[in-house]
């Protein structure tokens, strides 16, 4: 399917947010995914998963959470600006994307889905854990859910999602660490959470990337695969109307 993007700048109360918006071809209303970024922050592999889901079928936007400050130069900024990140501020600009895409006109009324990589897979579940708008996330190699950002850990908000999940991770990883994979399926067991998990052996964190440190061609496109599968079976057919009762987000 033939896609054509374009960047947004989005209001956001910490100031102007760059977002980038990836729109399928064919003119009719489309749901939206919002595509959340890892360390790198809002770079071209990023930018290259919003192109991937525009040519699924998706209006997919990936917003710039580290926009707060001066544009980065260097890892070492990106890095400063990542430990510096709060809960709080993703709840603020995830808000802010929502709100963006719910009055495009390409964009079909109704639930958002979410997914993330490594950082991005931390606020992946997270949202999906605050935010009403969510009707389907994955989580691929998310690590920190049990570490505090400015408020409760994202694992501490498990209870309150109410939409399907996806966790794709590598064997190999340490940030999830197996152990931790295991306590995070306990929990969504635990609440009665609609989710999958898969784990692909021999590989390790960034499986799924451009440049992955654990390198698996076959693991990569397999994930992918459930990828396509968990958002086309679970967004595509979620009501328009998704009232959830949540926990507050952290309050700045």
């Amino acid at each position: 399917m033939a896609s054509y993007s374009h960047w947004a700048i989005i209001d956001t109360v910490d100031g102007p947010m760059s977002m980038y918006v990836a729109v399928p071809g064919g003119g009719d209303p489309r749901p939206a995914v919002l595509i959340i970024h890892g360390i790198d922050g809002l770079a071209t592999g990023t930018t290259a998963v919003a192109d991937r889901f525009a040519e699924e079928g998706y209006v997919a936007a990936a917003p710039d959470l580290f926009h707060r400050g001066p544009i980065p130069s260097s890892f070492e900024d990106l890095y400063k600006r990542r430990r510096g990140h709060t809960d709080a501020q993703t709840s603020l600009d995830i808000a802010a994307a929502i709100a963006h895409l719910q009055v495009q006109p390409l964009v079909k009324p109704g639930p958002v889905g979410i997914i993330g990589f490594c950082m991005g897979g931390r606020v992946a579940y997270y949202i999906a854990g605050t935010n009403p708008s969510i009707g389907v996330a994955a989580d691929c190699y998310g690590g920190g859910l049990f570490v505090s950002e400015g408020g409760p850990a994202p694992i501490e908000y498990t209870g309150n999602i109410r939409c399907p999940i996806i966790l794709l991770d590598g064997e190999l990883d340490r940030n999830p660490s197996p152990q931790d994979l295991q306590a995070i399926q306990a929990e969504l067991k635990k609440y009665g959470v609609t989710y999958e998990a898969h784990i692909y052996p021999g590989v390790g964190h960034g499986f799924m990337g451009e440049e992955p440190s654990d390198t698996s061609p076959e693991a990569s496109d397999e994930a992918w695969k459930q990828v396509w599968a968990w958002f086309h079976r679970h967004l595509e057919t979620a009501p328009n109307t998704y009232v959830q009762t949540r926990i507050p987000a952290p309050q700045r």
